[in-house]
């Protein structure tokens, strides 16, 4: 009878837990994207290290937060009133035309547990992603246009424009989405 057989068994075996023997320092985490931990060396210096961050979706976004001063000026916005309607968590400005069909309401509508996939709207068309995310285009039957993008794939922020031409109202959508998709997790 040969040793052998048993002689590689306990070869590879004394090879696969040597490779166990390293620690690292940290906490483990969910996957995501990752994220600086600083940790103390044994000299007492402080190294960054890299660990993945749970995703946040739009639960940590303020919906009247989102666009500063200039990005407000640029598309000729006032106001900026929080309120929550229905699921969404709604900033609503103003834009004053120089006619009615040049003045709208304009929002930025947070869903927190509602994706892209969730539009219940009759006319959704799919767009080419803004940035980093998918988008939607939709239109319903108060005249609203908007762009949806899609944080994660259980929540939204919708950027969207109600009251003048409908046309100039999507173009609005468009160019609030384009504002708004950089500053989106």
């Amino acid at each position: 009878m040969s040793c052998r057989p048993g002689v590689a068994v306990v070869a590879t075996l004394v090879v696969l837990l040597a490779g166990c023997s390293e620690s690292t320092q940290g906490s483990p985490t969910p996957g995501g994207e990752p994220t600086s931990t600083p940790t103390s060396t044994s000299e007492g210096t402080t190294e960054e290290s890299s660990t993945p961050a749970q995703p946040s979706g739009t639960a940590d976004l303020q919906p009247c937060g989102i666009l500063d001063q200039s990005d407000l000026a640029g598309l000729q916005l006032t106001g900026g009133e929080q309120k929550e309607v229905g699921s969404a968590r709604v900033c609503r400005y103003r834009r004053q035309g120089a006619t009615l069909n040049e003045t709208f309401t304009v929002s930025i509508e947070l869903f927190d547990h509602e994706g892209l996939a969730d539009l219940d709207v009759p006319d959704v068309q799919q767009l080419p992603r803004i940035g980093s995310h998918d988008a939607a285009k939709y239109t319903d039957e108060t005249g609203t246009c908007g762009v949806s993008l899609g944080v994660g794939d259980n929540s939204r922020v919708d950027s969207a424009a109600v009251g003048g031409d409908q046309q100039l109202g999507c173009q609005i959508a468009q160019q609030l989405a384009t504002l708004v998709e950089p500053k989106l997790p």
